[in-house]
């Protein structure tokens, strides 16, 4: 009969965790979690874009006049379409670098354009002219033509595209890694507006349509599910794990 107690004590687990497993599946925890919110932020992020997106796409396109003139004219006005008349500035055309469509490497068009108001003052804003692909020798850039005179367009305005930070710094001449309006409009001597304007039609355009700009939230929500559940399972785990025998 005593044989029969001590083989029953003997197979009782209790719980005796170890102290680095418990820090150790803290900090996971913790890790885990956060990634979770900062895919919760994109996720949210994607979503109030793709609202932004669809009410201006619903929206008539705005004239010159229509334009505020202060610095978040690019961000509240995002995706809106805009008909402008003036004309392109021949000395003034910049070749974006490292843009790639259909797996072809190519540049961006990036023309200043001098738009007409009312009163016979003139605004200067950045218009995307579309895509042209590169030559094979990198030295050589394509020869485009600006069109003469005074013409009118439409395009969508748009901010620039994020730096990358593996690329080089832009140098004097007519190459560009990045865009930044502010460094643009120091190089231009003169203020221009602080947005892009995607153009979609006129004069100009390389007739290469553009992507539309879309909000692939649903990733995004599916990586937040799963780095919670890496935590969940990890907390999970250092229970069970840490049942021993007595």
């Amino acid at each position: 009969m005593p044989r029969q107690i001590d083989s029953s004590i003997s197979h009782q687990r209790r719980f005796r965790p170890k102290l680095w497993a418990l820090v150790l599946t803290i900090v996971f925890a913790i890790v885990t979690v956060r990634l979770g919110h900062w895919q919760g932020e994109r996720a949210q992020y994607k979503i109030d874009q793709q609202t932004q997106l669809d009410t201006a796409r619903a929206a008539k396109p705005l004239q010159l006049a229509d334009l505020p003139t202060n610095a978040n004219a690019g961000t509240e006005l995002r995706y809106r379409s805009l008909e402008i008349t003036g004309s392109f500035v021949a000395t003034e055309l910049f070749y974006v670098d490292n843009r790639i469509l259909d797996a072809k490497a190519g540049y961006g068009l990036l023309q200043a354009f001098r738009a007409e108001s009312g009163n016979g003052a003139a605004r200067t804003i950045l218009v995307d002219r579309g895509w042209m692909r590169a030559s094979g020798d990198r030295s050589v850039l394509p020869v485009i033509e600006t069109p003469s005179g005074s013409v009118t367009i439409i395009g969508r305005i748009n901010l620039p595209p994020s730096r990358n930070p593996g690329t080089f710094d832009n140098d004097r001449g007519n190459r560009l890694n990045y865009v930044n309006i502010p460094e643009i409009s120091k190089r231009m001597q003169r203020s221009i507006e602080p947005f892009i304007l995607e153009q979609t039609s006129g004069p100009g355009f390389s007739s290469i349509e553009r992507p539309m700009p879309g909000a692939n939230f649903e990733k995004n929500i599916g990586y937040q599910l799963q780095w919670y559940g890496f935590a969940g399972l990890s907390i999970i785990l250092f229970i069970i794990l840490s049942f021993r025998k007595a």
